[in-house]
């Protein structure tokens, strides 16, 4: 697999978890796992943090020549 086509699969992955965190932070929802307790402002962060990363993606796998 070539590295452009690796960063196809995780901007997917990574869109999976802007959409996930997101919408645990619009409903409010809050609980732990593992010992990590998942509040409102933990997964606005993420949301923004995985966000981040998504675009870097894109922009590699289909922007960048």
């Amino acid at each position: 697999m070539k590295g452009k086509e690796t960063a196809k699969f995780f901007a997917g992955f990574a869109a999976n978890q802007v959409l996930t965190h997101g919408g645990l932070a619009i409903g409010g929802v809050q609980f732990t796992l593992f010992g990590i307790p998942y509040t409102p402002t933990f997964n606005t962060v993420a949301a923004a943090v995985w966000a981040i990363v998504l675009l870097l993606l894109v922009y590699y796998a289909w922007i960048k020549k």
